[in-house]
């Protein structure tokens, strides 16, 4: 069980190139809870959610400035070992990647490459493939390519992926818009269940999923956060007319 992780993002800016798009986001992310990053399309939801683990650095022309603290300890300080943040924090993309091996060397493949858990590593796999409740699917074929499985089991197993190397912090990037409704209850099922353990973050364009997951609130406007807040507040009494607008706009 991965400790609580606090997370301070202070007067965070990023550029792809001339274009500025985020501009100054100051917000704290509340531990074991799930935040959900909202606002329309081009607003800089997966920009912000990409600075959380430097993956933002990865785009060509990307600049950053500021600030983003995990547990006290700014990530993008000069001496940061950028492997190892990755490993703290955990990503579920859009859509699933299992690796080209079995079922059984993608939950270990973090664990190997890191050197952890060395000597136990059929225990972290059976923990892990329970953990996202994909044991009792996949445990008579282990050894099978990955590949072989739904889509839905896919996002299951790298999510198994992600919490193998114990992070503290995990990020979820419209996570379950590839996916068929029930294999996309099923993510946010165990998502709901994860924030005990785990500080999460989510972008997603389905208010409604927001609406049934998150505990806390960023939302996002042409690069700015204009509204943030507990999600009861924000959805039910955004103070912001922008906020209120777009609320209106998508759930009236």
């Amino acid at each position: 069980m991965a400790e609580q992780s606090t997370l301070q993002i202070t007067g965070w800016n990023v550029w792809y190139g001339g274009f500025h798009a985020l501009r100054n986001i100051t917000a704290s992310i509340p531990a074991s809870q799930i935040t959900a990053i909202v606002g329309p399309s081009g607003c800089g939801k997966s920009t912000l959610l990409r600075s959380l683990n430097r993956l933002v650095e990865l785009e060509e022309g990307a600049r950053v400035q500021g600030e983003v603290l995990l547990n006290g300890q700014n990530i993008y300080a000069p001496e940061a070992d950028v492997t190892e943040i990755r490993t703290r924090i955990g990503l579920l993309a859009q859509k699933p990647f299992p690796l080209p091996m079995s079922i059984f060397d993608n939950v270990a493949y973090g664990p190997r490459l890191h050197g952890l858990h060395r000597g136990h590593l059929a225990d972290v796999v059976e923990q892990r493939l329970r953990q996202v409740h994909l044991w009792d699917e996949v445990k008579d074929r282990l050894k099978r390519p990955a590949a072989r499985l739904s889509v839905g089991q896919q996002q299951r197993l790298c999510l198994a992926r992600a919490l193998a190397v114990d992070p503290d912090l995990l990020l979820a990037d419209e996570s379950t818009s590839a996916l068929d409704p029930h294999s996309a209850r099923a993510v946010e099922d165990l998502l709901e269940e994860l924030k005990n353990e785990y500080t999460i973050v989510i972008v997603t364009h389905n208010l409604g999923q927001a609406e049934r997951l998150a505990d806390y609130v960023l939302f996002l406007w042409l690069g700015e956060l204009i509204e943030v807040g507990p999600a009861e507040r924000v959805f039910g009494q955004p103070t912001h007319d922008l906020t209120r607008s777009y609320l209106e706009r998508r759930f009236g």
